[in-house]
C-alpha cells in the first residue's frame, strides 16, 4: 500500500510539473485589427522570443475604453495556462502607443499609433518590436542600453524600423532563463544577430 502511496505521489509530481512547463504567452485583437498581422505578429514574436504564443479571442472593444481598461478586459479571458496576455488593439490616434502592467498581466499596443506612415510589412515588424518589449516587461526584464537589441529606449515610432527586432545574446539568455524558471513553454528562438537597418 505503501508502495502505490509512493508512486501515485511520483505521479502527481511529474503532472504538476508538466503543467508548471506549459505556460504560454495569448496574444489578442481588439477592434478592426487584421488578423493576418496578429497571425504574422504571433509568428515572428515566438521566431524572434523562443516563448510559446498562442492567439486568443478578439477582445471586445468600444470608444471609450481606455488602454488599461481593454488590458483588465483582457485578463478576464485568459485561460489557466496563460501567463500573461498581450493586446494589439486599434484604439485610435489620441490613444498612447501602448501601456503595460505586468503585476496585471498584460500589455496593450495601440497598432493605430504604430501603422501611421508604415508599410504593412513596418506595421507587423513594430507592433512585433513592442510585443517583444511587453514579453519581456512580464518576466521581469527591463530597458537594455545596447543600442542593437530589441529592449534599447527609442521615442517615436519611425525609431523602430531603424532598431534591432530581436534581443541582444545577453537579454536572450536572461529572457530563456525567466522564462523557463517561470514555467513558460520554450520554443526554439532565432539566434540574437539581426542588425539594425540602416539608417536613410
Amino acid at each position: 500500500m505503501k508502495k502505490l502511496l509512493v508512486i501515485g505521489m511520483l505521479l502527481g509530481t511529474v503532472t504538476l510539473a508538466g503543467a508548471a512547463d506549459d505556460q504560454v504567452f495569448a496574444l489578442a485583437a481588439a477592434g478592426e485589427v487584421d488578423a493576418a498581422l496578429v497571425a504574422d505578429v504571433r509568428a515572428q514574436l515566438e521566431q524572434m522570443s523562443g516563448a510559446a504564443v498562442r492567439v486568443a479571442e478578439p477582445i471586445a472593444l468600444t470608444a471609450e475604453m481606455a488602454m488599461d481598461e481593454i488590458g483588465r478586459a483582457a485578463v478576464k479571458t485568459m485561460q489557466p495556462t496563460d501567463f500573461g496576455i498581450i493586446v494589439i488593439a486599434a484604439a485610435g490616434a489620441d490613444a498612447p502607443q501602448g501601456v503595460c502592467l505586468p503585476d496585471e498581466h498584460f500589455g496593450v499596443i495601440n497598432v493605430t499609433k504604430l501603422a501611421a506612415d508604415a508599410t504593412p510589412e513596418q506595421t507587423v515588424r513594430r507592433v512585433m518590436q513592442n510585443a517583444l518589449r511587453v514579453e519581456s516587461m512580464l518576466v521581469g526584464m527591463s530597458v537594455c542600453p545596447f543600442p542593437l537589441c530589441a529592449l534599447t529606449s527609442y521615442e517615436t515610432a519611425e525609431d523602430l524600423d531603424h532598431m534591432s527586432g530581436n534581443f541582444c545574446p545577453p537579454c536572450q539568455d536572461r529572457f530563456t532563463r525567466l522564462a523557463g524558471e517561470l514555467g513558460l513553454r520554450l520554443v526554439k528562438a532565432e539566434p540574437a544577430a539581426e542588425p539594425a537597418p540602416a539608417a536613410e
